[in-house]
């Protein structure tokens, strides 16, 4: 009888030892949302550092995806959990043994046994085995949630509207949420379900995926981004970001500003999109060809149409170095700037005598109602320089504020107004009186 006690104590501590320390029961909701979000973003909820190498098992190199994303669960599995660029998704492994999906986490093809903690694969597990929700059922195939938003409006103006706002565009750190939920309602899904990854955004699991799926639909409601008040603010960004953006300004040069052009030795101007690209756009094809602030860069009047998405990708590569220091709505509203919001400035402006190609006395009515309630009449700007000063010496920035607006002020972007109004205002502006 003492034999067989002690034969099944020693069972007892055998299946203890062979139990992972942080394991988690399978209906412990803690780790199944914490699961979700390591699964969105495992470096930001663990506060690890990512492998500074792709992942070796993502084979699809030829994609324009970051090095960092390939070690993503949903890089590879995708937030709708069936898949992506050709991996298999991991809707087979719902109601999974735990442990058996560890030894998977933990396998060469994997390779996080290194990477992540013993908790942190627990948590991942525990949510692969039992937090996947069948999106199907919760998302139309058009993108649109198949609940009604019924009264999630106000849980989301006291639950969420403190962070977003109440129309859901506070964060410049993320895209509006009315976009995000329209254009990718699996990934805000799976989001509303278990939070975001480092972040202390509530989870709605324990209230269900109805709940979840009827906020989905509340977010579907709400505006998305205003292009014409991203472009002007693009523009703005353009002008000089680190002011507009309230930044501190940068201590060292930008690495890609040559370090023999004139301006060198002052680290902020090198990092303002204009010094090298120009105000007309044009870079060292247009007025900063030659003068102090030649760099040789060339503008960006080529990418005019071009693809946000992939300005962004330019504006955050190893020679631009903006993801760095940029949120994420500034750069796609820089992006907008760049790709909807550059105008030929020849048909503003006579490159060869500078003068705006506008009719002075139309513009002066405008001028004097739109303008000179913080001008002035006579054109007043900063300590003894005054508006046709500038105007007359460097037409291109007064045209692009005029369109965009001055950075960090309220100086009102009058780009919807039409082209020749806008003319007309430059043309009054040069053939105003100068304070000597």
């Amino acid at each position: 009888m003492k034999r067989v006690a002690l034969a099944a104590l020693a069972a007892f501590i055998t299946s203890l030892a062979a139990t992972p320390a942080f394991a988690a029961p399978a209906t412990d909701a803690a780790s199944i949302v914490r699961g979700g979000r390591l699964y969105d973003h495992w470096s930001r909820e663990s506060k690890e550092r990512l492998p500074n190498h792709p992942n070796p098992a993502f084979k699809t190199q030829q994609l324009r995806v970051a090095a960092a994303d390939t070690w993503r669960c949903s890089e590879c599995h995708g937030f709708d959990y069936k898949g992506r660029h050709g991996v298999v998704g991991i809707r087979g492994k719902r109601n999974a043994d735990p442990a058996a999906i560890i030894a998977i986490l933990k396998s060469p093809n994997h390779d996080y046994e290194e990477l992540l903690h013993e908790r942190d694969r627990v948590d991942l597990a525990n949510f692969v085995a039992h937090g996947q929700v069948d999106m199907q059922a919760l998302v139309e195939s058009a993108k649109r949630a198949k609940s009604a938003a019924t009264t999630s409006g106000k849980l989301f103006a006291t639950a969420c509207a403190s962070c977003h706002g109440l129309d859901g565009g506070s964060l410049r750190e993320i895209p509006p949420l009315g976009d995000g939920a329209r254009q990718r309602p699996h990934e805000i899904l799976h989001v509303a379900l278990n939070g975001h990854p480092g972040g202390r955004m509530p989870a709605l699991r324990t209230l269900g995926e109805d709940s979840a799926a009827r906020m989905l639909a509340y977010l579907q409601t709400l505006p998305g981004i205003n292009l014409a008040a991203s472009i002007a603010n693009g523009g703005r960004l353009y002008d000089d970001w680190q002011v507009h953006s309230g930044g501190p300004g940068q201590a060292l040069p930008h690495p890609a500003y040559p370090p023999k052009a004139y301006y060198a030795n002052t680290p902020g101007l090198t990092w303002r999109c204009k010094e090298c690209h120009g105000w007309d756009y044009k870079g060292n094809q247009g007025e900063y060809a030659s003068g102090t602030h030649a760099t040789g860069i060339k503008g960006i009047r080529a990418m005019a149409g071009g693809d946000p998405e992939q300005i962004m990708a330019i504006l955050t590569n190893s020679t631009h170095f903006y993801g760095a220091v940029l949120k994420y709505r500034d750069l796609l509203d820089l992006a907008n700037f760049v790709s909807h919001g550059q105008i030929d400035m020849d048909t503003g402006i006579d490159p060869r005598t500078r003068l705006a190609r506008g009719d002075a006395g139309r513009g002066a009515a405008h001028y004097r109602t739109i303008c000179a309630g913080c001008h002035g009449l006579d054109g007043h700007f900063v300590a003894k320089r005054t508006l046709s000063r500038e105007a007359r010496a460097n037409p291109w920035e007064s045209l692009h504020k005029i369109l965009n607006g001055h950075p960090d002020e309220a100086m009102p972007g009058l780009r919807e107004i039409d082209r020749k109004v806008i003319a007309d205002i430059l043309a009054h502006i040069q053939g105003l009186p100068d304070r000597h």
